[in-house]
């Protein structure tokens, strides 16, 4: 996978001395060219955490910069096949009943998103993740992947940043509060072109299919692989969005109301009748 440069952002609400923890090297993840906007009062290692610690005046906003290469992580632990038949609200207690080291990951998926798992002998664990895409195996699209849900037993899908591993159970920790990619990225701004000529071509102004195929191209080129796995193995997900599309171009030149009503029905039917009968929580948007 290629690399990319990312910046992590806080705010300090008032004059403190925060720890926070830098990225660093960990199985997944490759970092290098990290730069901080301010130099710490110390940095050290503590539990294979990187921690650096700042004092920070008012409003004084703090930044990390850094390049990073995610990788896909896969592994088939013997715990696996226990856990399948288990909740998977319970699968940290049962591992660490069992006498497995379990510990709190605390990172951030690649969407920008905060989001939490676990490290069950160094493996990820990823209950939320496993549960959501067992409703909706689409969940992870904009993010370029569409994993099966037993990865999540001892693997993840390679597109989120470790920051900090944690006893668990434990208490709460300073985070940061932000990631985002740095460098211009073409797709929102070919969305909100797609968007605006389906506006325009509703009140009428015909705009033909030339601004929404822009953005057809850059979905295409990043979800069109994990979009065909997808269909190879939960159709209907996937013809939830080539109906979406299929009916949005329609739009730009001669209306398609089945179309439209298609992709509604299937939008219901999915959200009515998930992949599986797991619960409705769901972790942080990706």
């Amino acid at each position: 996978m290629s690399a990319s440069a990312f910046l992590l952002r806080t705010r300090a609400p008032g004059p403190q001395e925060v720890i926070l923890p830098l990225p660093q090297d960990l199985p997944g993840q490759r970092v290098w060219d990290l730069a901080l906007s301010k130099r710490p009062l110390e940095a050290y290692a503590h539990r294979g955490n990187l921690l650096a610690r700042f004092q920070l005046e008012p409003d004084e906003v703090l930044e990390a910069r850094f390049r990073l290469e995610a990788s896909p992580l896969r592994s088939a632990p013997p715990w696996r096949g226990l856990l399948l038949r288990e909740p998977p609200e319970a699968w940290p207690g049962i591992l660490a009943h069992r006498g497995h080291r379990v510990e709190r990951a605390l990172g951030f998926l690649l969407s920008g998103r905060p989001h939490a798992w676990f490290l069950v002998d160094g493996l990820p664990l990823d209950p939320l993740l496993f549960r959501e895409l067992g409703e909706n195996p689409a969940r992870l699209l904009p993010l370029g992947v569409a994993p099966h849900p037993t990865l999540y037993l001892g693997g993840h899908e390679g597109q989120r940043l470790l920051l900090l591993r944690t006893p668990w159970p434990g208490e709460e920790v300073p985070q940061w509060e932000e990631l985002r990619p740095l460098g211009p990225d073409p797709l929102p701004w070919a969305r909100g072109l797609a968007f605006a000529s389906l506006g325009l071509s509703a009140l009428g102004f015909a705009t033909g299919p030339w601004p929404y195929l822009p953005y057809l191209g850059l979905l295409a080129l990043r979800q069109g692989r994990p979009l065909k796995e997808l269909f190879l193995r939960s159709p209907r997900f996937a013809l939830e969005s080539l109906l979406f599309h299929a009916f949005a171009l329609s739009v730009t030149t001669h209306p398609r109301p089945e179309l439209g009503l298609g992709y509604l029905a299937l939008f219901l039917w999915n959200r009515l009748r998930p992949a599986s009968g797991a619960p409705r929580e769901s972790p942080e948007e990706a």
